[in-house]
């Protein structure tokens, strides 16, 4: 605590230091003026708490000071010391907050006292001060916190109009704002939970960006949905603001382990807020992986998913190419299909966040489900427990851009592994035989040689066909012949499809070599077997 003491008498300043002891009353720092200027100088700079000063003097007076103080500094406590037993100076100086009125000479006691009793006025008021700032800051977060919980229900549909109703309430200020914007991230695929290290640099990230938006008052983040998740809800959406926001995150994405790019979208407020929202995720799943730019990432007018023209049925072909590599044990088959099945996925060109991630999970649903049917096909196989599944950082470089190199090694790995499990178990049905059927159950519709299959199994073309016939007691073309009259019987339940085409879709190339085998196999010809279905349908 701090005192200053003004007189135009040097003496009596000396007096009131040498009578009063400051340190035992908590008082650290004593200042002294001879004129009412230098107080105010002295006072403007060092902020003291207690103001001691004589009532009469030259220029400005000890009530002037007063004035002053109770315009400008009004923290401070004053305790008059005065020549003249005035009643008007008295009560002047209690006017204008003058804690007590002391004459000259000075008594030590009531010095004393009147100092204590100056400290403790400034302690009771300022402990006032203090506990109504700590109730207004806990009513204000409350308020924020209200704000952004209510915000949060807009933007996922919680009783929108509810939820509208109350904000308008609580920031009337809000119920202006015509338009908005969202910036969006999840940095989960980037941040393993295991890494702790990590932990500090995200919230010290989402700390600064939070203060970034307290300064520049053009928005607030929003509660998060998952652990590394940051929503922001923008009620400046300008290109300047874009500007700043852009190169607030180019000043600290070198110091973070993660990129650091957002998806950003502009819409109305408050009719518009969930589309915006939703614009805003997918505009951060266009992140270009390869790169990592621009920090600010918008979706262009009419964007829409999916972000590649991939079909169910062309990622259902890739899928059982690669199952068909897996069977063979047929390294360099394993790696083109592999390559084919990464390259269809993701575009190397454009490599967006959320067809990486879907690829991710692609391939992590893939395995599974071929662990599951080689345990139902084949007795005895059981998937390792110890097998950890494709996380998105396995696929990334240092810098956490995507390497496409770390994606095939991975497959591959995963691939061999399978592979290694289904050799493996020993019971009859893990005979090589059985993957040479499966493979032609699962390529029944491309051309056959029994030379080219025997080649892909590294096997003797004559024992396999020998092989093959002793386990399923038909040769390899009646089996795969079989599966395609079966395949077929099923596509012709479907009028609108021309015989011609399921010819096709089935493996023949002929369709009157198909005919003549479908009769074979089932007594009637394909167009016969369509008719005799649509009439039982009928009945």
């Amino acid at each position: 605590m701090k005192v200053l003491i003004v007189d135009d008498e040097a003496h009596v300043i000396r007096a009131v230091k040498l009578l009063v002891p400051w340190q035992e009353l908590g008082i650290t720092e004593t200042y002294e003026a001879l004129t009412p200027h230098d107080a105010i100088r002295i006072m403007e700079a060092e902020q003291p708490e207690i103001l001691i000063t004589d009532i009469v003097m030259q220029d400005l007076s000890g009530i002037d000071l007063m004035k002053y103080i109770a315009s400008s500094l009004k923290h401070i406590k004053v305790i008059v010391i005065s020549g003249y037993n005035n009643f008007d100076y008295v009560r002047s100086s209690l006017q204008h907050g003058g804690v007590d009125y002391l004459l000259k000479p000075l008594d030590q006691d009531q010095l004393i006292e009147a100092v204590k009793k100056a400290v403790d006025a400034w302690n009771q008021e300022h402990n006032l001060y203090h506990t109504a700032q700590i109730h207004k800051d806990q009513i204000d977060s409350m308020a924020t916190l209200c704000r952004e919980n209510l915000l949060s229900r807009l933007i996922h549909g919680d009783h929108p109009e509810q939820a509208c109703r109350k904000l308008m309430e609580l920031s009337p200020e809000l119920s202006e704002l015509t338009a908005c914007g969202f910036t969006y991230c999840n940095l989960e695929p980037f941040i393993s939970g295991e890494e702790a290290s990590w932990n500090e640099p995200f919230h010290r990230y989402r700390d600064a960006l939070a203060c970034f938006l307290a300064d520049s008052g053009a928005g607030f983040l929003l509660p998060a949905d998952s652990r590394y998740e940051i929503a922001v809800f923008l009620t400046d959406y300008s290109p300047a603001f874009q500007e700043q926001l852009k190169n607030f995150l180019q000043s600290v994405r070198q110091s973070l382990p993660f990129p650091v790019c957002m998806g950003v979208a502009a819409g109305i407020f408050p009719g518009g807020i969930m589309e915006t929202y939703q614009k805003a995720r997918a505009a951060f799943g266009a992140c270009n992986m390869a790169s990592l730019s621009p920090v600010l990432c918008s979706l262009e007018p009419g964007f829409h998913r999916p972000f590649h023209g991939l079909t169910e049925k062309q990622k259902e072909v890739d899928d059982r190419m690669l199952l068909s590599a897996l069977l063979t044990g047929n390294e360099q088959l394993i790696d083109d299909s592999i390559s084919v099945w990464i390259r269809s996925r993701i575009p190397e060109d454009a490599p967006l966040l959320a067809i990486v991630l879907e690829a991710v999970q692609d391939e992590n649903r893939l395995f599974a489900s071929w662990a599951e049917l080689f345990e139902n096909r084949h007795k005895g196989f059981r998937h390792q427990t110890e097998y950890v599944v494709l996380n998105f950082r396995d696929i990334m470089d240092g810098s956490m851009r995507i390497s496409f190199e770390r994606f095939r090694r991975r497959m591959r790995a995963d691939i061999l592994f399978l592979y290694g499990e289904l050799k493996s178990i020993h019971s009859p049905e893990a005979d090589m035989i059985y993957q040479v059927a499966h493979y032609i159950e699962l390529n029944y519709n491309q051309p056959f040689s029994q030379a080219a299959c025997a080649q892909t199994f590294f096997v003797n073309q004559e024992y396999l066909c020998r092989k093959f016939k002793q386990t399923f007691h038909v040769t390899m073309i009646t089996y795969l012949n079989d599966l395609r009259i079966n395949q077929a019987r099923q596509m012709l339940k479907d009028p609108m499809i021309k015989i011609r085409q399921i010819a096709h879709e089935v493996g023949f190339e002929d369709e009157k070599y198909f005919s003549r085998q479908f009769k074979k196999s089932t007594g009637m010809t394909p167009n016969d077997y369509r008719t005799r279905y649509q009439e039982q349908l009928g009945e």
